[in-house]
């Protein structure tokens, strides 16, 4: 019996030639060598909630991957919008397990989109109002949230943002919410409140999803700013925040018993859905990065030093006692994909790799972290500069995202943090093009540039199960 499911990923963007024939392989190897895994060990298990399913992945004593699994969500409700969805998903998602996989189950931890919020009742978890998605923006609660802080602090703080949680919060207790629901309201994130259906204990959450609330994960401050947890609804701010790969404690009886898991299967402090899928590709030395090249450009750089430049758009998350430095660009694989169709892509790459072309034009120079460009602006820049030869045409699109993604790394090194790039693990569909990769590299100075062996956020997940279920110092196996 075969327990490894294959989730398709994100579409590529290019050939992957020896090295998807050796991946494929490797999977095959795993796959027979995953019903005596199965036998003999203790399971954990990762649940990731992106923007459209849910991703289960479950790991062995080894942080080998045993099992894979999605679930579309529902229909959202007409009240309480995709909540009842998330709720179908994870209840789906777990009873899918087998019955011999389920009760090996020592561990489970969530992601949930960064930013994404709900307003529950903090007696029993019922939700109030649909939930705040990580995109939905507010920019006049900024106003509101501004004023909070520089009553006691000259110094704006990232959460004066129109998308973060803390104007969803401000928005919710101003405009959204009713005076009677007030009183025993509280704030959920998404990952949050799905581990609240486990564990059954209000007010947990991580230190990496109650960032973007304000929380400060310094060693020695650990807590909210005073002047938000003293504003009007500073006690719907949850009450215990934990570092990612703790325990939050026991799975509670109802759900033990209902899903048949083990009788010490602990909930595991998760994070957001980006920190998952740095941890699943395994980067833990100072200086190594991850690279999501997906439709927009996402990165993350191992520091010993934390750096946050709100002009910048470079914020740091905590983890296993490092910081995550990370920033984004909007200018990524959409750009490719605007033009060109995914076969098209690959037969461009090998015309690229048998004629040797070079690229000859940088449609982004100077460009950097941030969203400083909309995508009409970044599209008409490479259309009015389009040549006639496809092949060329592609080779300069790859080096112009290859130098934002070398410019981003640089400018997090010059703003403090403690080493530049040393080596990169990237995810996402641009992760399979082994002519990028190549070009990335040497926009970075020759460093490694390497495809994660598992990209999947739900993979990352299940690492900070096992890490935090055997009381680990980090999630790398």
């Amino acid at each position: 019996m075969n327990h490894l499911a294959v989730v398709a990923g994100v579409v590529a963007v290019g050939g992957a030639g020896g090295s998807g024939r050796r991946r494929r392989r490797a999977r095959d190897e795993l796959a027979e060598r995953v019903d005596g895994a199965l036998a003999s060990s203790s399971l954990y298990c990762g649940l990731d909630f992106g923007t459209s399913s849910a991703r289960m992945a479950v790991v062995d004593d080894r942080g080998a991957l045993v099992h894979v699994s999605v679930a579309a969500y529902d229909a959202p409700d007409a009240r309480l919008g995709l909540s009842t969805s998330w709720t179908s998903a994870l209840w789906t998602l777990l009873a899918r397990l087998e019955d011999d996989v389920r009760r090996r189950i020592e561990a489970v931890a969530i992601d949930g989109t960064s930013g994404t919020a709900l307003i529950v009742d903090g007696s029993n978890g019922e939700v109030l109002h649909a939930p705040y998605m990580y995109n939905d923006t507010f920019k006049e609660e900024v106003g509101r949230i501004s004023a909070l802080r520089a009553a006691a602090s000259d110094v704006k703080h990232s959460v004066e943002s129109a998308s973060s949680a803390a104007c969803k919060l401000s928005r919710w207790f101003n405009v959204d919410g009713e005076e009677e629901d007030k009183a025993r309201a509280r704030l959920l994130h998404h990952a949050d409140w799905l581990a609240y259906q486990l564990h059954g204990k209000m007010g947990m959450s991580d230190f990496n999803n109650a960032l973007k609330l304000g929380f400060d994960p310094a060693p020695g401050a650990e807590s909210f700013p005073s002047w938000l947890s003293d504003a009007p609804f500073g006690y719907m701010l949850p009450a215990h925040v934990l570092a990612p790969g703790t325990s939050f404690g026991l799975i509670q009886d109802a759900v033990r018993e209902r899903l048949e898991l083990s009788r010490t299967c602990e909930v595991i402090a998760g994070t957001t859905d980006s920190v998952a899928a740095f941890v699943a590709s395994k980067a833990v030395a100072e200086g190594e990065c991850a690279t999501s090249l997906g439709s927009t450009l996402a990165l993350k750089l191992i520091s010993a030093d934390r750096v946050d430049d709100l002009s910048a758009g470079v914020y740091s998350h905590r983890l296993n006692g490092s910081w995550l430095v990370g920033g984004a660009s909007n200018l990524g694989g959409w750009i490719l994909r605007r033009f060109f169709t995914n076969d098209q892509l690959v037969e461009l790459t090998r015309e690229i790799e048998s004629k040797s072309y070079v690229a000859d034009k940088d449609y982004f120079e100077g460009v950097m972290l941030g969203f400083g460009l909309s995508v009409d602006e970044a599209a008409a820049i490479v259309e009015t500069s389009r040549p006639s030869d496809d092949a060329q045409f592609v080779v300069n699109i790859f080096s112009s995202i290859a130098n934002v993604e070398a410019r981003c790394y640089e400018r997090m090194r010059e703003l403090g943090a403690s080493s530049g790039a040393t080596k990169v693990f990237s995810a996402g569909g641009g992760a399979q093009n082994v002519l990028w990769a190549s070009m990335r590299s040497k926009a970075m100075g020759g460093i490694p540039v390497v495809r994660s062996d598992i990209d999947e956020a739900a993979y990352g997940a299940a690492l900070l199960a096992r890490q935090g279920r055997r009381r680990l110092d980090t999630y790398v196996p």
